[in-house]
C-alpha cells in the first residue's frame, strides 16, 4: 500500500468521473499512481514496472498517447477539488521549455530563447498555475505547435494534431492557456504573466482586450510614452522604459512582508522523510517598490479625435521591483490596475517565482517533463495527469495551511512528499 492510495481512491472519483468507461477510470488512478510512487523518469516502461510488471507498459502507452478521452473535464475537476481549500490570489502563466534530442517528439522545433541567449532544441509549452503567497499548483498547460509541425502534413497525421491549428506565438500560447480554463473561472482573478522572449507590448493589448486586470513583466526593448505632466520626457513621444524610469522618483512604499514558505511539498527522491533543502525561490526574499510612473500603452500614442476601440490609447502603471537579494535582478512591470495598493502589486509580483518553486518541487518531479511521445492528444493527456498527481500530492500530505487533516510518512522506494 502506497500513502497515496486512500486520497487517490477518494479524489479519483472525482477527478476521472468524465471518462466514459470504468476501465478508463481504473487506469487514470493507475496511470496517476505511476506518476507519484515511480523512482526516476515517469516513462510508460519505468511506470509499468514500479506499478507491477512490462505487460502494463502498452496499457499505460494506449491510454494516454492513443486513447479518445477528453482531458478538459478534468481539469475543471482538479479546480473544482483544489480552489475551496487551496484559494488562489492569481492565474499565472508561466513557460515551460523541455529540451529533446531529434524530431520526433510532438511539438519539438528549433527556437530561439531570450532567457538562456541560445537556440535550443526543445518543446515550448505555457502552463497556467492557481496561485497564491503559500500554494501554487497547475490547472492548465499549453503545447506550442510551430509551423515546421502545421505546415507538414506527415507529422500532422502522425501526431493527430486536430484541424484548425494554426502556429502560435508565445503570447497566443499563453493566452490561449488563459482561455483554456472554464469560462466561469475566467476574469475572477487577476492574470499574472512571467514569460521571457515575448512581445510585450503585443501581450498587454490582447490582454486589455480580453478585459482583464493583469500584470505582465516587461523586458527590455520596450518603448511607452510617460503619461504623468510632471516626469521629464513628457510629450516627448515613445521612449525606452528603463529611461522612463529612471527619470521617476522613487516612491515612499514599505518593502513587502516576507511570504510565509508554507504549504510546497517536496517529491524528491532524495529528500527523503527530511525537510527539503533550500531551493532557488523556496522562501520569497522581501520585495520593494523602487519607482513606479503612469505610462501610455505601448506604441499607441495619443491620436487626436481619433478613436480605435481597443487600441486606443490608455493608461498603464510602469513599475519596478526589487528583491532582497544579490542574486535576482530588479524586475519591471506593466499593469492596468491603476489603484491597486503597492502592497498587493508586490505581492502579485512575487507569485511566478512561487510557481517556479513548486515545479521544481513537486510537478517536475512527478513527470511533467517525461512524456517524449509523438501524440499532441498524449501530451496533453499526460500534462492533465500530472496535474491531477499535483492535487493528489498535496492531498495526500496535508500541508498545514490546508485542511485535509492526514500526514502519511514517506515511505521505502517511493518518492516522498513531506511538508516545508
Amino acid at each position: 500500500m502506497s500513502g497515496h492510495d486512500e486520497p487517490l481512491t477518494d479524489l479519483g472519483a472525482v477527478l476521472f468521473a468524465s471518462l466514459p468507461r470504468s476501465d478508463q477510470r481504473r487506469m487514470a488512478r493507475t496511470y496517476v499512481r505511476g506518476l507519484l510512487t515511480t523512482r526516476g523518469r515517469k516513462s510508460f516502461r519505468n511506470m509499468a514496472y514500479s506499478l507491477g510488471g512490462p505487460r502494463l507498459e502498452q496499457s499505460l502507452h494506449h491510454f494516454v498517447s492513443c486513447s479518445t478521452w477528453d482531458w478538459t473535464p478534468v481539469t475543471r475537476a482538479v479546480a473544482d477539488i483544489m480552489m475551496p481549500v487551496a484559494p488562489p490570489r492569481a492565474w499565472v502563466l508561466r513557460p515551460l521549455v523541455t529540451q529533446r534530442e531529434g524530431e520526433s517528439t510532438v511539438g519539438v522545433h528549433k527556437r530561439f530563447f531570450a532567457g538562456s541567449g541560445q537556440v535550443l532544441n526543445a518543446q515550448y509549452a505555457v502552463g497556467l498555475w492557481a496561485a497564491s503567497p503559500v500554494l501554487s499548483y497547475p490547472l492548465v498547460w499549453r503545447l506550442l505547435l510551430p509551423p515546421e509541425w502545421l505546415q507538414d502534413e506527415a507529422r500532422r497525421v502522425r501526431a493527430s494534431i486536430p484541424d484548425g491549428f494554426t502556429p502560435e506565438t508565445p503570447v497566443e500560447c499563453a493566452v490561449g492557456a488563459y482561455l483554456g480554463l472554464p469560462a466561469d473561472l475566467r476574469g475572477r482573478l487577476p492574470v499574472v504573466m512571467d514569460v521571457c522572449g515575448i512581445d510585450t507590448a503585443v501581450a498587454v493589448h490582447r490582454l486589455r482586450a480580453a478585459r482583464l486586470p493583469f500584470l505582465v513583466r516587461a523586458y527590455r526593448g520596450l518603448h511607452l510614452t510617460a503619461a504623468d505632466p510632471g516626469l521629464p520626457g513628457y510629450g516627448a513621444g515613445p521612449l525606452p522604459m528603463y529611461q522612463i524610469l529612471a527619470a521617476a522618483k522613487a516612491p515612499r512604499v514599505p518593502v513587502a512582508a516576507r511570504a510565509p514558505d508554507r504549504g510546497i511539498p517536496d517529491v524528491r527522491p532524495e529528500a527523503g522523510g527530511a525537510p527539503p533543502a533550500p531551493l532557488p525561490g523556496g522562501e520569497e526574499p522581501p520585495r520593494g517598490l523602487v519607482a513606479a510612473v503612469r505610462v501610455r500603452s505601448p506604441h499607441h500614442p495619443v491620436r487626436p479625435g481619433g478613436r480605435d476601440g481597443h487600441h486606443d490609447p490608455y493608461d498603464l502603471l510602469l513599475f519596478r521591483t526589487r528583491t532582497d537579494t544579490r542574486h535576482r535582478p530588479d524586475e519591471v512591470w506593466l499593469t492596468n490596475m491603476l489603484d491597486a495598493d503597492p502592497a498587493t502589486l508586490l505581492s502579485l509580483t512575487a507569485l511566478p517565482h512561487r510557481v517556479d518553486d513548486s515545479f521544481e518541487r513537486v510537478t517536475g518531479c512527478l513527470g511533467m517533463r517525461d512524456f517524449t511521445g509523438r501524440s499532441y492528444g498524449g501530451w496533453n493527456r499526460h500534462a492533465t495527469l500530472a496535474s491531477a498527481a499535483h492535487a493528489v500530492a498535496l492531498h495526500s500530505h496535508g500541508p498545514a495551511d490546508l485542511p485535509f487533516g492526514r500526514t502519511f510518512a514517506a515511505e521505502p522506494g517511493h518518492l516522498s512528499v513531506s511538508g516545508v
